[in-house]
């Protein structure tokens, strides 16, 4: 038996072998493979080009020409194992049809104390289980990410097991190994934006993340009025996905400026918007969010987004608020209550000690209007909600439109509740500022909004 094993090891060594100096054949002929970002017709070419080169190569057997192919792709792509989640289609459950990669939004791989690594994935907001045959161990999979960290010039190592790196089309990975994570690696990656079209405001209603007529009043009043908006929810409830739709609804041609900790805002046909991130180089932050910022208030931008307020940028985002009619970020906060603690921590973070007193000024400088998402996971959708619009007004918060936790409690149907319209004082400035007034939106004709 013994001998078998071996013999059988042998024929995997050697197969092995075979395909990687098959890859580095073509790494060398066609270095092009390994610096562009192989997207669209780039990665049509380079599949043509991997194909012949593996059907061409008469040392594979018939039958191990196919994983030869997905192995050398996997590793052109920067993909490895995990590439049917980036190209092609995957079967995903509860959905008949064959999905396409590029709805696939997140993929996870999770140590096992006894096994293999566990893979996962996000898909129109849910999260499913892919299986556990992608790495056969966690040694491999260690390997596969330190490939990734090299390439991004900032090594796995002992003395820095954890790392946010990138691969080439942009997709951001966080990866945690040895000490800081006991059972093995894990891997988080988060899809490019310039594999992801954004979301239209109609595509999130037809989803029942919010009422129809919740959708216009955003676009008339908030995106037409030019106000400024903060998106606050929990992780995974949909505040980037939701200010990308609002955002599509700006004027192509105004100046937008877009700062991110890393690349994640892609507005596709706004040709007057710029994307600012941080730079980092050896795990050293040579550009920050809050030199990113004050760029921002020098460049005169007609829009200014933060991708999302964390820390101390909340200092200059609070200058480029204060300096423009119109801007707009998200953050982790469920509630006002929950917004106000986190804006006094940010503060704190920044070395400034925010007096309680002035707490709700500093929100008003920032917001005319928050917006609050949440995830329900009653049901197997486990749906992104639009929680409540509230209007910021002197001395306190005003609720617009919330959602009806009584009702969806009682009968499970979503139901939201136009409890206040928006004060006659900002209903002016936003007409002035182009905002589209509505009789709908100086009175409630409709109380209750499906």
């Amino acid at each position: 038996m013994m001998i078998v094993g071996e013999w059988i090891k042998d024929i995997q060594r050697d197969r092995e072998n075979i395909i990687e100096e098959l890859s580095k054949e073509l790494r060398q002929k066609h270095p092009w493979l390994l610096t562009k970002k192989l997207v669209g017709r780039d990665y049509e070419k380079a599949c043509e080009i991997v194909r012949t080169a593996v059907l061409s190569n008469k040392e594979l057997l018939f039958e191990e020409k196919d994983e030869a192919f997905r192995r050398i792709m996997g590793q052109v792509t920067g993909y490895g194992p995990l590439q049917e989640f980036f190209v092609g289609t995957v079967r995903v459950p509860d959905i008949s049809r064959p999905v396409d990669a590029s709805e696939i939004t997140e993929i996870m791989v999770v140590p096992a104390p006894d096994g293999p690594p566990k893979v996962f994935y996000s898909c129109h907001g849910r999260r499913y289980y892919a299986g556990d045959n992608y790495f056969p161990d966690n040694k491999v999979l260690l390997e596969y990410c330190q490939k990734i960290c090299d390439d991004s010039g900032r090594p796995l190592v002992v003395d820095s097991p954890i790392q946010d790196v990138w691969l080439k089309d942009g997709t951001r990975v966080a990866v945690v190994a040895f000490g800081a994570s006991p059972l093995g690696p894990a891997v988080t990656m988060r899809k490019s934006p310039l594999l992801m079209l954004p979301l239209p405001m109609d595509e999130l209603v037809k989803k029942n993340m919010l009422p129809e007529f919740a959708a216009r009043l955003c676009r008339d009043l908030l995106i037409k009025g030019y106000a400024k908006i903060g998106i606050f929810g929990r992780t995974d409830s949909g505040k980037t996905t939701f200010m990308k739709a609002l955002a599509l609804f700006y004027p192509r041609y105004k100046r937008i400026i877009i700062t991110e900790t890393s690349y994640e805002f892609f507005l596709p046909g706004f040709d007057n918007c710029l994307n600012l991130v941080e730079v980092i180089s050896a795990g050293v932050v040579i550009v920050d969010m809050t030199m990113l910022c004050n760029v921002v208030n020098r460049s005169n931008p007609d829009i200014s987004i933060v991708g999302e307020l964390r820390s101390k940028e909340i200092v200059p985002a609070l200058q480029i608020a204060a300096s423009t009619s119109c801007f707009m970020t998200t953050g982790h906060a469920g509630t006002i209550r929950d917004l106000r603690t986190r804006i006094v921590g940010m503060h704190r973070d920044a070395g400034i000690e925010l007096p309680r007193d002035s707490l709700d000024e500093t929100i008003s400088t920032l917001f005319d209007f928050i917006i609050f998402l949440g995830k329900e996971t009653r049901t197997k959708e486990e749906k992104r909600t639009l929680m409540s619009i509230e209007e910021v007004v002197p001395g306190g918060y005003r609720t617009i439109i919330r959602f009806d936790f009584d009702e969806f409690a009682a009968t499970g149907k979503r139901r939201w509740i136009y409890e206040n319209t928006v004060s006659k004082e900002k209903l002016s400035r936003l007409a002035f500022q182009g905002a589209e007034i509505l009789p709908e939106y100086k009175e409630i004709k409709q109380k209750y909004l499906y």
